[in-house]
């Protein structure tokens, strides 16, 4: 299997962001995400037995967020409460009906 194959297989941010629609944004320093961090929120997904569905990185007044995507809003809560994200409210007029 190539690399380019399995870039093929992997959904667009677009796409995840559409098929779980409660997304978390999150604010990511200078250098990326933190290696703690990291370390964290695979253990929040991991601990929900829930695979980490990534969407847009977004970059708004010069600040980079890593927006991170779920199927119910009260596992994105959980996210938040944990992570101190925010919710982002723009993604219903993605989805299609």
């Amino acid at each position: 299997m190539t690399l380019a194959s399995l870039a093929r297989r992997r959904a667009a941010p677009g796409t995840i962001e559409r098929k779980y629609p409660h997304v978390v944004e999150l604010a990511i320093g200078k250098y990326g995400l933190d290696v703690g961090l990291g370390r964290r929120i695979m253990h929040f997904h991991n601990s929900r037995h829930t695979k980490p569905r990534h969407g847009h990185i977004v970059l708004r007044e010069g600040q980079t967020f890593y927006r991170w995507c779920f199927s119910d809003l009260a596992t994105a809560h959980a996210f938040i409460e944990q992570f101190a994200g925010s919710l982002y409210e723009g993604v219903a007029m993605f989805r299609k009906t």
